[in-house]
């Protein structure tokens, strides 16, 4: 009998293991900066052509990595929903502040090494972004539908790159005229521009904004050093309402900078929402959706494993929601 059940639980187990679709990665080099090399792991379930999700990596510009384990179980999901999954590197501009703490440096100092740090990031981005459209068909990746997905200083880098290609940046022309990302979804995000307010001389597209208000890591509203301005989520959430762009800004009061992580795990409802009804569903929406502290996901629960919005969600229905068509 024992023997009998064993078989059993082998079999169920078994087909459990057989029914999970494997990721496969690949590593790709899409940049040379001197001897470094700056490659791609994109994963995948199917060799088809797929919409295209570019994770950009937090670490403060200064540490980092593609392949963090703890976000590769973030990349085989969403490659199990039916995406291609690029993991990028890109040039940590303020390593110097960590390998040279007995360099002495003014403000001025490092108000010109953020903003390269910000500019470099970028501008990998973006090259990473061509390599995927140049060689799409080699990679089964739908230029059309590419996403990034940005943490802390890789949502920074992902919202100065849609800056870049909306105002005719410098970075940006090694992009076809046309071409524009699908979405943007920016975990702690900012730009970093030198105006008074955003302008943007193309409309953006849809971008999806998670940031708390308590953040003291990355600025929730303006904040500026000398001259230039860091344009946190809330700051750009009002310059797309002026615009009449598409954007849904998940405003999280008392929250700290754990919103630069915790949406890939407990928010990803609403991440999927987003990305079906704005991005690829093209509904004209400007959701501010507002929550406090005590009503995000437990900490402690497993990831990923809790729904918070039932699946009927509409953007006119939940409680602390502004929802508008333009």
């Amino acid at each position: 009998m024992k023997r009998i059940i064993l078989l059993f639980l082998t079999l169920i187990l078994a087909l459990g293991i057989s029914a999970q679709e494997v990721v496969e990665k690949q590593a790709y080099t899409f940049a040379h900066r001197g001897e470094k090399e700056l490659k791609i792991d994109l994963y995948q379930t199917s060799p088809e052509v797929q919409p295209c999700l570019v994770y950009i990596f937090g670490g403060a510009f200064v540490t980092g990595v593609r392949d963090e384990p703890e976000v590769v179980e973030v990349y085989e999901y969403f490659a199990r929903r039916g995406w291609k999954v690029a993991a990028i590197d890109y040039r940590l501009g303020l390593v110097p502040l960590i390998e040279e703490p007995e360099v002495d440096r003014s403000l001025l100092d490092f108000r010109a090494m953020l903003i390269d740090a910000i500019d470099i990031a970028a501008q990998d981005l973006l090259e990473a972004t061509a390599y995927l459209v140049y060689n799409a068909e080699q990679l089964g990746v739908d230029p059309a539908r590419i996403v990034t997905l940005g943490s802390s200083a890789g949502a920074i880098t992902a919202c100065q790159a849609e800056w870049e290609i909306c105002n005719g940046g410098d970075s940006a022309a090694l992009l076809p005229a046309d071409f524009n990302y699908a979405g943007v979804i920016s975990m702690a995000g900012a730009i970093c521009e030198a105006t008074r307010k955003l302008e943007w001389k193309r409309k953006p597209c849809p971008m999806m904004l998670f940031h708390g208000d308590a953040d003291r890591n990355v600025p929730y509203g303006t904040q500026s050093l000398f001259g230039v301005r860091l344009f946190g989520s809330e700051s750009i959430a009002e310059s797309l309402k002026r615009h009449g762009a598409p954007y849904w800004f998940y405003d999280a009061y008392n929250v700290d900078h754990s919103l630069s992580w915790r949406p890939m795990y407990f928010l990803r409802n609403e991440m999927e929402r987003f990305l079906e009804r704005m991005v690829f569903g093209g509904e004209p929406l400007q959701i501010h959706q507002v929550v406090d502290d005590k009503s995000l996901p437990d900490l402690e629960s497993d990831f990923g494993m809790k729904v918070y919005i039932e699946a009927n969600f509409t953007p006119e229905i939940p409680r602390g929601v502004e929802a508008a068509e333009y």
